[in-house]
Order: C-alpha cells, then structure tokens, then sequence
C-alpha cells in the first residue's frame, strides 16, 4: 500500500481529533480515539483515495469524504463488540471498546463518531456542492439500506442460505466498501469508469468478507458465508470475485493502484 496515502487519512483523522479534544467529555474522547487509532488498515478510505485518482479528482476534495468513512467504519466496530451484538473482548489485537470503558460510554463513543461523521460531511458539502451526491451516497451506504440492513438480516433471520448470506454480506461489509469506490465517481466520471468502478467493488467488496471468514476459520459463525456454504466453495467465491474485480478494471491503463489493491486483498494474511 502506498505510504503517502495512508499518511493524508492519518493525518486528516488526527487533525480532526486535535480540534475536537477540548470540546468533548473527556472520558468520552478517550474512548473514540482508543477506537479510531488502533492500528486499523485503513483499507476503505485508502480506497476512496485510489478511486479518486482512477476518475481525477484529487485527493484533498475527496479526503473529508474519506475520513467521514473511517468515522463511520470504526462507529460500527465499537458497537459489533457489544455484549447485544457479538460480544467480543478484543479487537485488532486490544480489549474492545467497552472493555475498556464499559458498556454505556463505548454506546455513546459510537454514536458521537458516527454524529462527527456526518458533521465533517455537512462541513465538506458546505464548502464544495460538488460532494453533495457523494456523500448521499456514503450514508445511505451506511445506513438501513446497507451496513445497519446487513446487521439487522444478522438478527432477523434465522437460516441462510447462500442467496440471503451472500445479500447480508453485501450490505453489512460491501456497502462502505462500494462507498469508498463510487464516491469520487460521483463527483466525476465518464458512464464507462463509473460501471467498471460499480462492478469491481461489488466484487471485492464481498470478498473482502470472504477473505476475513476464511482467516476466520477457527471461529466461524453459522451465520456467516463461510459457515453457510463451507471452506472450499468459500476459497471458489474469493478467487472468482478477484477474476471478477480484476476484468472490470482491464480495459484502464491509470488502474495499476486498484489492481494492486486487490492483489493485497486477495492474499492479506490477517
């Protein structure tokens, strides 16, 4: 991944949080930074990034777009270690949110990112109308309609099979990850970038969720692909999305960047 990338998120997260620290609770800011800087990939504004690059639009107009992403992303993390939700003690590697500051004050540290998500896509629209569809977009991704709606089927839904299991990954993981690609096509591209962008992040998109049941394996849920379909059709379902992502970008010279990206999606080890 390019260092440089990742550098004007990280850089545009904290800057963000250094404005915001003095305005803030401050046992709550603790537990938004806690979740925010905790070695994360980054994958989905690094994403945006390289989207933006395919269609020319530069990075610094798309950058809030990204950061509100990674807001949005890390708010949905804190509440899936919830006790109610998946009950996990850990994430990347750390006690989880409300291990660490207990229950109610991880609740809130996600609802005040997903709440500072969608001030820092106010601010950006604000400034540039240019974003506006954009970032529509973002948070219908975001919303019942994907991420919150694959949640919810997880809930709601007693038996899977493929069909209902491949629509809940699509919506709880491929949401945001269609977001981080189609944002910056919003903002401008030609019909014919736009599709390709709109068929490759379909596919990674997904696999990216197949990727992590497989990494996953010792601890894979029934309610998963991986549990649904079993180990092998689920290695099948990676390698013929990445044909899939890798086809929708052929016919582009400038999209060396994606194709790299998901050479590195494809075979990440963690």
């Amino acid at each position: 991944m390019i260092d440089s990338y990742l550098k004007k998120t990280e850089d545009a997260l904290r800057k963000l949080f250094d404005e915001k620290r003095p305005l803030y609770p401050e046992r709550l800011f603790s537990a938004m930074e806690y979740s925010v800087f905790s070695s994360g990939k980054r994958v989905r504004p690094y994403l945006m990034l390289l989207s933006a690059d395919f269609v020319d639009v530069s990075s610094e107009k798309i950058l809030p777009l990204a950061v509100s992403l990674e807001l949005i992303h890390n708010y949905s993390l804190i509440h899936d270690d919830l006790p109610c939700m998946d009950d996990d003690d850990f994430r990347r590697g750390k006690t989880s949110c409300h291990k660490a500051f207990g229950e109610a004050i991880a609740l809130l540290a996600g609802d005040a990112l997903l709440n500072l998500a969608y001030e820092n896509l106010f601010e950006a629209v604000k400034t540039d109308p240019d974003l506006i569809t954009a970032a529509s977009y973002l948070a219908k991704c975001a919303g019942a309609e994907g991420m919150i709606g694959g949640q919810a089927m997880e809930f709601s839904i007693d038996a899977f099979d493929e069909t209902l299991i491949t629509e809940l990954c699509m919506k709880k993981t491929g949401a945001l990850i269609c977001a981080a690609a189609l944002c910056p096509a919003f903002v401008c591209a030609d019909r014919e970038k736009f599709n390709a962008l709109g068929t490759f992040a379909s596919a990674i998109g997904l696999c990216f969720q197949l990727k992590d049941d497989l990494l996953d394996e010792n601890k894979s849920e029934p309610k998963s692909y991986l549990g649904v379909t079993g180990k092998e059709h689920t290695a099948d379902m990676v390698a013929k999305l990445g044909k899939i992502a890798f086809k929708a970008l052929e016919p582009f010279e400038n999209a060396d960047n994606l194709r790299n990206l998901t050479e590195f999606l494809l075979n990440r080890t963690k």
